[in-house]
């Protein structure tokens, strides 16, 4: 039991690597606009599809693929930026909220549409490596390495950049930004940018992990938002430790209890969250 428990924790920590590259997108664009896209695992989905048309139908190499994946994703956040979240951004949260939700049914649907409700998938056969009992698979160790990467570019592009610098402060105070000439439409637009790219690179990492169908985005929206909520709302890297935690539970809970109870301790968990610390792990109370 001891070493089932081992590699529950192991996988969970990589488990935690895939949900980070996940929250992140969508925990940035939160923080920045105050909007919950709720199409950000659709986002994901068209990267994956696109992954593998360019990959198996068409015989594209793998990276190549990956980038252009990325370049889609990025469009596609700006596309979603323009034509849904501007005309709304002085709306009321519930009209925001539809609006998206209706932006993730027209994906699901084009998916559905297009490619059928088949699952498909890249195949490719990565080895497994051990560290005494512990089994480590290279498949979840790459999620895993670029999540740190990613938000340690992050962290560099947020606080040593004229740009990144400009995002922290439209976070910070919106009005006083505008006052001080921060151009806050184009950090809107940026913000957009950089988390298409972000579910580009959450694409990349999961197409050889995962198949994909028109229903992927679902779950995997609902799990990065519960990301966001515990970790802080916009606060990347209490949303990056908080996709470990989530990570770990619901691994370790599926081999003490069953799978089924492992994902249903994630919600225990959010909703422990919003009854005793609402604001989340790293997040700041506001007073009202």
């Amino acid at each position: 039991m001891i070493i089932l428990l081992l590699n529950a924790f192991a996988n969970g920590i990589l488990y935690g690597g895939v949900l980070a590259l996940l929250a992140f997108g969508m925990n940035l664009i939160f923080g920045v606009l105050n909007v919950i896209h709720l199409a950000y695992g659709q986002c994901v989905m068209v990267g994956l599809y696109v992954i593998y048309v360019l990959t198996v139908m068409l015989g594209i190499p793998l990276l190549l693929s990956c980038l252009i994946a990325i370049a889609v994703s990025s469009i596609l956040g700006v596309l979603i930026h323009l034509l849904t979240v501007r005309p709304l951004l002085k709306a009321q949260l519930l009209n925001q909220l539809i609006a998206l939700v209706g932006v993730m049914i027209v994906l699901e649907n084009l998916a559905l549409a297009i490619f059928g409700g088949d699952f498909l998938a890249i195949q490719l056969i990565f080895p497994v490596f051990s560290v005494g009992n512990v089994f480590i698979k290279i498949s979840m160790l790459i999620p895993f390495v670029c999540s740190i990467v990613t938000l340690a570019f992050l962290w560099l592009f947020l606080n040593k950049t004229y740009t990144g610098l400009a995002i922290r402060a439209v976070v910070q105070d919106t009005e006083t930004a505008s006052l001080m000439a921060i151009n806050t439409k184009r950090i809107y637009l940026i913000t957009f940018v950089i988390g298409g790219i972000l579910s580009g690179i959450a694409a990349a990492c999961l197409a050889p992990i995962y198949s994909v169908h028109p229903h992927f985005g679902s779950a995997f929206t609902l799990t990065a938002f519960v990301i966001v909520v515990v970790g802080g709302c916009g606060n990347l890297v209490g949303g990056f430790i908080a996709s470990f935690i989530i990570g770990i539970i619901s691994q370790v809970g599926g081999v003490i209890f069953t799978t089924e109870i492992g994902e249903l301790l994630v919600y225990v968990i959010l909703m422990l969250v919003i009854l005793f610390r609402p604001q989340g792990l790293l997040g700041v109370r506001v007073k009202a």
